[in-house]
């Protein structure tokens, strides 16, 4: 059975909304898009709806952090300390940008994915309609304790992120997503993509929808009116695609900087590593990257493999929407596409 036909079926068994592109050496081999971007209004997703890509934001603000040490404001080895010029409680004044970068600060969490287990229904102290930068998070911390010293381990950290973001904001004099924009997006020929509000998205960008006992609903009450440093950016395939091709064309960042960004820091299982912002991977024996990221209403996950120059989107407005399709891709289209 062609690979094409399997896809579609195995998408439609699993309900699957959102897009999935396959692009090999600047030539697309799959788009296909499937379910509703709007369920009251019956409008369909299609190759250039703009997706939720949760944690997968982390990535650009990585980037973000890369671009300022390229350009003069610190290093990796600069300690928070030096950045505040005081101690703070929420996080060891000895943790580093790399640490930050690598998950291994012991910030403060306050979003700890360690404890959390009902993702859906998280809330936090400020309400989410005043949550528009990365800035406006920084009440969360205060007063906290950090979790460990710098180095002791890998913990997954949102509010390390957003501290990211704070230091951006800080030290730039800029809104988070106006650097990220100017610096990275731009660079990276994204067009399309950006830090939208929840009451004020583009035309053609996917809702986000749970399911529940009484149906589908959707997720504007669930998250950040607008998305920060740890997540909430908008995205499309398009999109993906240029900005895999730029950050391997040294259009982002330079050489030295890219492979201390793709080094693997940490092993987090079989299949995935760290590096500083970035996940790494292996695909068939070559080398893969992948930006990764859920939560409520959304499901992503983008590869992209060096080697073949072969980026693999997949966008979803379902909470988990994501899961399985790579999987199907790397197993069922090894021989044909990959």
């Amino acid at each position: 059975m062609d690979f094409n036909v399997k896809l579609e079926r195995f998408c439609e068994i699993k309900k699957f909304s959102g897009v999935v592109t396959i692009n090999r050496s600047g030539k697309q081999v799959i788009s296909k898009a499937f379910g509703l971007r709007d369920l009251p209004n019956k409008l369909l997703n299609n190759s250039d709806t703009l997706f939720g890509i949760a944690s997968g934001t982390k990535t650009f603000t990585a980037l973000g952090i890369i671009k300022m040490i390229e350009q003069g404001y610190f290093d990796y080895s600069t300690t928070v300390y030096e950045i505040l010029e005081k101690d703070v409680t929420f996080i060891h004044s000895r943790a580093t940008i790399k640490n930050l970068l690598c998950h291994t600060s012991g910030i403060y969490d306050y979003y700890d994915e360690e404890l959390i287990t009902d993702f859906d229904n998280f809330e936090v102290a400020i309400p989410w309609f005043k949550l528009e930068n990365p800035s406006d998070y920084y009440p969360l911390f205060e007063s906290k304790k950090y979790k460990f010293s710098p180095g002791e381990r890998f913990s997954y950290s949102n509010g390390g992120y957003i501290f990211l973001g704070i230091i951006i904001e800080k030290l730039t004099g800029q809104k988070y997503r106006e650097f990220i924009a100017e610096n990275i997006l731009d660079s990276a020929k994204m067009d399309s993509s950006g830090f939208f509000a929840f009451n004020a998205l583009p035309e053609n960008t996917a809702l986000g929808y749970i399911q529940t006992d009484d149906g589908f609903i959707s997720n504007i009450y669930k998250l950040p009116i607008r998305g920060a440093s740890d997540g909430g950016m908008y995205t499309n395939a398009h999109d993906l695609d240029n900005f895999w091709n730029s950050l391997f064309s040294l259009r982002i960042i330079s050489e030295g900087n890219l492979l201390r960004f793709t080094h693997q820091e940490t092993s987090l299982g079989e299949i995935y590593g760290y590096g500083m912002g970035i996940y790494t991977a292996t695909y068939h024996d070559n080398n893969c990257y992948a930006v990764i990221g859920g939560d409520a209403g959304v499901g992503f996950i983008s590869h992209y493999i060096p080697q073949t120059k072969t980026t693999i989107n997949v966008l979803s407005n379902h909470t988990n929407g994501e899961e399985g399709i790579i999987d199907f891709i790397r197993e069922e289209g090894e021989k044909t596409i990959l």
